[in-house]
């Protein structure tokens, strides 16, 4: 298996070599490819291989018929150019039973998620067609989302993720009203485990995803714009070893529009309850750490990451507590 792995990781760095160094702006929905968690985004973006926490719905729903208890999970990622991102999510698996000929038998195992991802810009300074200043604007967009997923056979899963977007522009009718648009897109994912420590994964996301704005109360016409998020395909492998204490993960990612990005992570476990991850993205190198307390059966993780980022003055600082029980 680690002759397997080491295939996987070359073959991924092969590719890796043709792919660019960009950023994920200049198209719509940046705020739901810019990665989530700080355990996974210290590993170089995170995996859609790897099953950790309440963050795993967003790398691949295909993952929560996996997760071994319920996760409430917060995370704030702290950012230059007065930008914000937050998310709140739960997930957990379920292991649903039926009867037959009088006894009781696994039957097809599954899991489900939900959670909120909020991302935004303010202190924007407003002017007019004079220069002269107007009003302090902002701009927010949010993701509401829902996963599934289910476990046919013991080593595959597959999953979904439907997302209902909402973006809010403020101030910037003629009235004062903030100009908005709703939408909704879906992610779908197939994670197999031949064994317990490997895991491969196979994700395609934001499939229809898209906003479409009238600007009727913006400029004299009244015009219809659609902007379609870029779809994307994601597929990895992660291996633990070890008895977890050293977790390796490989992606390779093509996003519309973008060249092929590549990702490599690292986590190890020197002592118990204490963690250090680094990762590497784009060329860019992340690191992070984390602590884990165990108390009355509840289990918390407090996590930090920091990630480079290529269109702001400093990196960008990501903190997550999540609770598991």
């Amino acid at each position: 298996m680690n002759k397997l792995f080491i295939l996987i990781f070359t073959v991924l760095a092969t590719v890796h070599a043709t792919a660019d160094d960009v950023g994920r702006g200049g198209y719509a929905g940046s705020y739901l490819r810019m990665g989530l968690g700080s355990a996974g985004m210290a590993m170089g973006g995170g995996s859609v291989a790897l099953v950790r926490d309440g963050c795993t719905s967003y790398y691949n729903p295909a993952g929560l018929v996996f997760l071994e208890k319920r996760w409430a999970t917060a995370s704030l990622h702290s950012m230059a150019l007065d930008r914000k991102l937050f998310h709140v999510g739960y997930a957990q698996s379920i292991k649903a039973k039926r009867g037959t000929r009088g006894k009781t038998q696994p039957f097809i195992r599954g899991g489900f998620s939900l959670g909120w991802i909020c991302a935004g810009v303010d202190k924007i300074d407003g002017r007019d067609f004079d220069g002269r200043h107007t009003d302090m604007l902002s701009s927010w967009e949010n993701a509401f989302f829902f996963s599934f997923a289910m476990n046919p056979a013991p080593p595959i899963a597959f999953g979904f993720n439907g997302k209902l977007l909402y973006s809010r522009f403020a101030k910037v009718r003629n009235d004062g009203k903030a100009m908005t648009t709703a939408g909704f897109g879906f992610d779908i994912g197939i994670m197999v485990r031949p064994i317990s420590d490997l895991t491969f994964g196979l994700v395609a996301r934001d499939l229809r995803s898209r906003y479409s704005w009238n600007s009727k109360g913006v400029y004299e016409q009244e015009t219809p714009t659609v902007d379609p998020f870029p779809a994307a395909v994601r597929a990895g492998a992660a291996w633990a070893g070890w008895n977890r204490r050293v977790i390796l993960s490989c992606d390779l990612e093509k996003v519309e529009y973008f060249p092929n990005a590549f990702s490599f992570g690292v986590e190890t476990r020197p002592v118990d309850g204490f963690f250090v991850r680094c990762g590497l993205v784009r060329d860019a190198l992340t690191f992070g750490t984390g602590i884990q307390f165990i108390r009355g059966g509840v289990e918390t993780v407090l996590d930090y990451a920091l990630v480079p980022d290529p269109v702001a003055p400093r990196a960008t600082h990501v903190i997550t507590c999540s609770a598991a029980f």
